[in-house]
């Protein structure tokens, strides 16, 4: 207990505050992200910020007038407690009357005043406290213990139980001060008081993290169900698929006959729709010229195995329209009758489809602020071309590259300035690096570029080339001058075969680490002699 005895309530109080800002700024990141799916969080990120200004008014006591520093605080408060209880009842769907509560707020607020200005009292103003947070806090707790729908039950649990934590404090806060009521100061601190003040530090920081888990854990099971009922989807589709490929005239997409032995083909409107031509020029020199150049081979061979060896026939490939231009992603089916010797096929236009599967196929892989590639993505290609350089005795380098005084740019001009910054970043690395070079976004501001057949002697020509664009280049703001900013680079190339991808990246980031301590906006390159990056 001497650590806790050497403290002052003030300094307890600040401890409070710079908890609930943590606090404030985790929820921050979490409102910003999930705000349009949970709207409930705006709610919280208010309550959090009202307790927070409460809590820095309460520190303020004895500089600031009683009417702020303890009627005001308490107002702000409570009613930051009764905010976060509206929005759990948003999150769980349970949304009801305030009108009791905002009643108990004014109460709470009479009983205070009452106590500050007519029979000032310190023990009587804690205990009214401690009803007053016990009451709401019970509300919340039965609320997530025990009236959330189940299927809304990630997480909730775990809320429920840190608010009963808080009913539990305030009660025993309560029942403290009526049998051992302390001394009518305001910043007179005993065992109990410091203890209780860390106890609440430490339930707003759980409670914050509870709150975020929870809604991860709604969002991972909603994600879930999407998935379940896109794969759904997906099946339907490929029955549909199947039952449209043993399908004749029933097929929307457009079918066609090829007749081996005549070399006559008789298509349907909807095939020549497709294919951009009119239904009487639909012939089998048209049919083999639409098709893109580099998918005739893989067109011929699948024919020829399904005519020969029965193989089904089931390609995709690209065409382009005869009438628009079109670039069109097609998936062919077709059947064979030896007998007959006629072959039936039957297609369908899957570009939307294929757009799609494109463009979500560069989500996962891209960084959507720069448009470089994610971490993830980046190292894979790191390392096949780690591989290819290895295979071939090719040389090979890589850059690591941070912004200076980025959190700087952040604190002074926003993040929405700062995000400019990279968006900026990004065009520059694709004005400047060759097609075969790739960039990767590895942390916040942090990027490593890979340049294949390079040696370290070009690898710092290209670093310093980008470092004299970064800091050439004006960044528009909405107000003032353009915005300047610089970057620090290191360089590493590849020196042995047995090196790995993370050593090289390692390696530069070495030298990056000693162009930040040579003054930064600087170029500096690996060396073995200097390893510790100095």
């Amino acid at each position: 207990m001497q650590f806790i005895n050497v403290l002052d309530m003030r300094t307890l109080l600040v401890g409070n505050v710079a908890c609930l800002l943590i606090c404030v700024i985790v929820m921050a990141v979490a409102w910003r992200h999930s705000r349009n799916r949970f709207p409930a969080i705006g709610h919280w990120l208010r309550s959090l910020c009202m307790q927070f200004a409460g809590m820095s008014l309460i520190v303020l006591r004895n500089w600031i007038p009683d009417l702020l520093s303890i009627v005001a605080a308490g107002a702000l408060i409570i009613g930051g407690i009764i905010q976060f209880y509206v929005g759990l009842q948003h999150y769980v769907g349970k949304v009801g009357s305030q009108r009791l509560n905002y009643g108990a707020l004014v109460a709470f607020l009479l009983i205070h005043a009452y106590f500050t200005y007519v029979q000032p009292s310190l023990p009587h103003r804690a205990a009214n406290y401690a009803v007053f947070l016990a009451l709401i806090c019970a509300q919340c707790a039965w609320l997530m213990l025990f009236r959330v729908d189940p299927d809304k039950r990630f997480g909730t649990t775990l809320v429920g139980a840190v608010m009963s934590g808080y009913v539990a404090v305030n009660l025993g806060r309560l029942g403290f001060y009526l049998f051992a009521p302390p001394a009518n100061d305001s910043l007179g601190v005993g065992t109990y008081d410091a203890a209780l003040y860390l106890v609440y530090q430490l339930l707003a920081i759980a409670l914050t993290f509870s709150l975020v888990l929870m809604v991860n854990r709604r969002l991972h099971a909603e994600l879930e169900n999407d998935m379940r009922q896109l794969a759904s989807s997906e099946a339907a589709v490929r029955v549909s698929e199947d039952r449209l490929a043993r399908a004749e005239l029933t097929a929307k997409s457009g079918n066609w006959e090829l007749n081996l032995d005549s070399g006559v083909v008789v298509g349907s409107v909807g095939a020549a729709k497709v294919y951009g031509l009119k239904l009487d020029r639909l012939d089998l020199a048209a049919i083999k010229a639409i098709p893109l150049p580099e998918y005739r081979p893989l067109l011929d061979a699948a024919l020829s195995n399904l005519i020969l060896n029965g193989t089904p026939y089931d390609v995709e490939y690209r065409i382009r329209a005869i009438d628009t231009g079109e670039i069109k992603d097609i998936r062919s089916f077709a059947t064979f009758d030896p007998e007959k010797r006629i072959v039936f096929g039957v297609i369908q236009d899957v570009t939307d489809r294929k757009a799609i599967e494109r463009k979500l196929e560069r989500l996962a892989q891209i960084d959507p602020l720069t448009g470089v590639f994610n971490r993830r993505h980046f190292m894979l290609l790191a390392e096949k071309e780690l591989a290819r350089a290895n295979r071939y005795g090719s040389a090979l380098s890589v850059l690591m590259l941070d912004i200076d005084h980025f959190k700087r740019v952040n604190d002074t001009h926003g993040h929405q300035a700062g995000d400019r910054v990279l968006r900026a970043l990004g065009e520059i690395f694709r004005g400047i690096l060759r097609e075969m070079d790739f960039v990767g976004r590895i942390g916040g501001e942090e990027f490593a570029v890979v340049l294949p057949q390079t040696a370290v002697g070009q690898a710092i020509e290209v670093a310093e080339r980008l470092r004299r664009a970064v800091e050439q280049t004006g960044i528009p703001l909405e107000h003032g001058l353009p915005l300047i900013v610089s970057v620090s680079i290191g360089a590493a190339s590849l020196s042995s075969p047995n090196t790995n991808i993370d050593t090289m990246l390692g390696n530069a980031d070495k030298a990056l680490y000693a162009a930040k301590n040579e003054g930064r906006n600087c170029v500096r390159a690996f060396a073995e002699d200097r390893a510790d990056g100095r």
